[in-house]
């Protein structure tokens, strides 16, 4: 079995105070890579305080994250997903004024997109890097099952839809 200090995810003593509310205290997880892990509980038990911390969504109160050796413990959600780490919510948060293809697009502008300068005047290197965003996010589109509706705004759709378009985005990060 490999050491802790290969582990790809590692969490000592977490711990999260919303004032006097202890929300998690004493958390602590090995994952190594492939490995598939679920978390489980009652309502209150702390499942997505831990998400939230994991992601950098809330900074804990105590405690580290090691994330591929990384310290990654005070780092903001942005910075995580550049790393790998991706999330949906319990609560739908898709751009709802944009189409389905458009909200998927969106998780390659991080390693896809160009800088302010070349997306400003439609360079020849902005231009490119949305054909590829393009051509990739109708893979994601085709994966989950998403091409008929890819011109559909993000508002229109039933929920189960929505859910499956915010899993696409999440995986389009690359995690």
């Amino acid at each position: 079995m490999p050491s802790r200090e290969t582990a790809l995810l590692r969490v000592e003593n977490l711990e999260k105070r919303f004032g006097g509310i202890i929300a998690l205290d004493g958390y602590n997880i090995s994952i190594q890579a492939g490995e598939l892990v679920g978390l489980i509980g009652p309502n209150g038990a702390g499942k997505t305080t831990v998400f939230n911390l994991l992601s950098g969504v809330l900074r804990p109160t105590r405690g580290r994250i090691m994330f591929g050796g990384r310290d990654i413990t005070r780092r903001r959600p942005d910075q995580n997903t550049f790393l790998g780490i991706a999330r949906t919510f319990q609560n739908i948060r898709l751009f709802d004024d944009l189409s389905v293809i458009d909200n998927i697009k969106i998780a390659f502008h991080m390693r896809l997109g160009k800088g302010f300068w070349q997306t400003l005047f439609h360079t020849s290197g902005y231009r490119q890097a949305e054909m590829k965003m393009e051509r990739r996010a109708d893979e994601f589109l085709d994966l989950f099952d998403l091409s008929a509706i890819k011109d559909t705004m993000a508002k229109n759709l039933p929920y189960g839809l929505q859910r499956r378009v915010e899993i696409a985005r999440a995986m389009a990060t690359l995690p």
